[in-house]
């Protein structure tokens, strides 16, 4: 797949198709790459339009609100607040309702988006439904900006995982900056020609973070792995995405608006230690690494991953 902002040369319709067949390129990859193109208009439209109905779903089940609400927002706001979400916290409500659509199990171990999947009652054309398909496993996560193409997308790294995912929006390739955070929920979508995985969008609000909020992010990330492999020693990033992905919220939540605080992420991580009743020590040994203080203790950090050169210049939640 060509890099983001290569340029080929446009073949015209009687010109001997790239494939080497020898027939011209109207006979016999022009159709099929003009087939596949459309195909990838339609994915998009179907993005667009799938994305507010699974919103709307969301707002059917007003029953189920108040324990996501908390989970969420940890006590930050009350339910009764939700329609003014959008004000306090930016596109606080939009977020809220994503998260949930994605990431809350109801009773019977399914999240909204695996059940809309499902069911045949929910109405949707062909392209929505191979996308609610693709969508079943999504779920709030905290990404780093590794490289901006100004005008076409963004690369984004998982923050916990490392994984590496091209993003297609405009939008935010005019926004973002090469080391800051997204914490949201990336959706694939299309996948161009030649291409080995789709494109992927980001779904609904997103939150912004700085670009020093990174490794104090994982640090966060790392209090709450540790205190689920007290009851589950196996337990990886996997796990906690799966069944606390709203800790990343907590976070979030908890930035200035206004200005960088350093001693503010300082804060946040021994106010972590204190809550889940955790030292740096009972942290380090429940990760399987080192003691603080100790020889190795250094090797057991995992290393940073080098962004990529870039050209680059907000997504909806700017701290």
């Amino acid at each position: 797949m060509a890099k983001p902002g290569a340029t080929q040369r446009k073949l015209g319709r009687n010109e001997p198709c790239h494939c080497g067949s020898g027939r011209k390129y109207k006979d016999c990859h022009l159709p099929i790459e003009q087939a596949a193109r459309s195909e990838q208009l339609l994915l998009r439209q179907a993005q667009d339009t799938l994305l507010p109905r699974i919103i709307e779903a969301a707002q059917s089940v007003p029953e189920q609100f108040p324990a996501a609400f908390e989970r969420f927002w940890q006590g930050k706001y009350r339910l009764e607040q939700l329609e003014e979400l959008d004000q306090l916290e930016d596109r606080g409500a939009e977020r809220f309702l994503t998260w949930f659509a994605f990431d809350v199990r109801g009773e019977d171990g399914h999240t909204l988006v695996e059940r809309l999947a499902d069911s045949e009652r929910f109405t949707v054309d062909p392209y929505e439904r191979r996308l609610l398909a693709q969508w079943r496993g999504v779920r709030l996560r905290a990404y780093v900006v590794d490289a901006v193409t100004r005008g076409q997308g963004v690369t984004l790294r998982d923050l916990l995982s490392g994984e590496r995912s091209q993003v297609a929006d405009y939008g935010a390739s005019k926004r973002l900056a090469v080391g800051e955070v997204v914490v949201g929920h990336l959706v694939p979508v299309d996948t161009p020609p030649g291409a080995s995985a789709p494109l992927a969008y980001l779904a609904g609000a997103a939150a912004q973070l700085t670009d020093d909020t990174a490794a104090r992010l994982h640090e966060f990330a790392e209090l709450h792995l540790a205190d689920m492999r007290r009851s589950n020693p196996e337990a990886g990033w996997a796990t906690l995405i799966a069944e606390r992905s709203e800790v990343l919220n907590h976070f979030v939540s908890a930035l200035p608006t206004e200005a960088r605080d350093p001693t503010l992420l300082d804060r946040l991580i021994s106010d972590g230690r204190i809550a889940l009743q955790l030292t740096a020590e009972s942290v380090a040994a429940l990760l399987g690494r080192p003691v603080p203080g100790s020889a190795d203790t250094a090797e057991a950090r995992p290393p940073e991953t080098p962004a990529e050169p870039a050209n680059h210049d907000e997504v909806a939640d700017s701290r």
